[in-house]
């Protein structure tokens, strides 16, 4: 896997993939054959890099070799229909198994991409539409589990049967959710615990069988779109309307907000950061992308070097 390749999608029926190391576009795949009618409304990697899962407003997900860019599957009536982004998860641990809202928004569908049909259907997981999805960590105490958060605030735990294992309310409206990424610790030597994140009309942390912790209120009214933790939890990065990034140091009971770190012109509708923290993506509604070089890899090898 190259760990320098990022994806978009768009409204106009493609997926664009791009080098951050180099900082070009390198090529599109035409995911819809009507694109004026349809767009991609969410895209992931496969945890190995080799495929993309876009899903679009035509209830459609498709499946794309990054390499050859053939179109390998696709699962009609598999996603929500919204013009807005909608929740897509990959599995971490492994290549083959992809989640989206189901069609009706209030549900999920787990698709094997090793199989042309759907795996399996949980209808109404939720009262209201669901706006993102994350796999858990298998450190945390509901294992091989998924985390949903919805518009009216709510968020969930559930097995991939459809079984709640744990649900709080965020007392605000939810488009995202994240998790720190740690393995899971309720009282660590350091004084960190592990938080669930959400983000909406107001950013919360919440700590698993104590409550909501703190509020983040730096964006006013600008609804948040997107949260991230870099790969050892200690800065978490923001976006929202008004196409503004933030970020924030965590310390062990609060966030320390240390300031805007680049603007676009439009909304931000989409954030990630690049597996060992070298680069942040950010994807806006201005039809633009930005890429940010935050630093030297944390491990690895690095195109850097010094002579003395």
């Amino acid at each position: 896997m190259d760990r320098y390749l990022f994806c978009s999608g768009g409204y106009d029926g493609k997926v664009n993939l791009y080098s951050a190391l180099r900082m070009e576009w390198l090529l599109d795949y035409q995911i819809e054959l009507m694109p004026q009618m349809n767009n991609v409304n969410a895209v992931r990697f496969t945890s190995d890099g080799s495929r993309i899962v876009a899903a679009t407003n035509a209830r459609r997900l498709v499946v794309i070799d990054v390499e050859t860019g053939d179109r390998l599957l696709a699962y009609d009536n598999c996603a929500f229909s919204g013009r807005d982004r909608t929740g897509l998860a990959t599995d971490p641990s492994g290549p083959n198994l992809a989640i989206s809202v189901a069609v009706n928004g209030k549900g999920l569908t787990l698709v094997d991409l090793r199989m042309p049909l759907p795996l399996d259907y949980v209808n109404d997981l939720h009262g209201s539409i669901i706006r993102d999805i994350c796999f858990v960590p298998s450190s945390w105490p509901w294992q091989n589990s998924i985390l949903t958060g919805s518009s009216d605030g709510t968020c969930k735990v559930s097995s991939p049967d459809g079984r709640v294992l744990h649900a709080f309310q965020t007392g605000h409206a939810v488009n995202t959710v994240c998790i720190t990424p740690e393995p899971f610790t309720r009282n660590a030597a350091d004084g960190f615990c592990s938080l669930i994140m959400s983000g909406g009309d107001l950013v919360s942390s919440y700590v698993p069988d104590s409550g909501v912790q703190e509020f983040l209120k730096e964006h006013k009214d600008s609804p948040i779109w997107k949260l991230r933790y870099t790969s050892n939890g200690s800065t978490l990065y923001s976006v929202c309307d008004g196409g503004i990034l933030r970020r924030y140091r965590r310390y062990p009971d609060h966030h320390e907000y240390l300031g805007e770190v680049y603007r676009h012109r439009g909304d931000i509708q989409d954030l990630d950061v690049s597996p060992y923290d070298e680069y942040i993506i950010t994807a806006s509604k201005d039809r633009s992308v930005g890429v940010l070089l935050l630093g030297s890899p944390n491990h690895g090898f690095t195109e850097y070097i010094d002579l003395t």
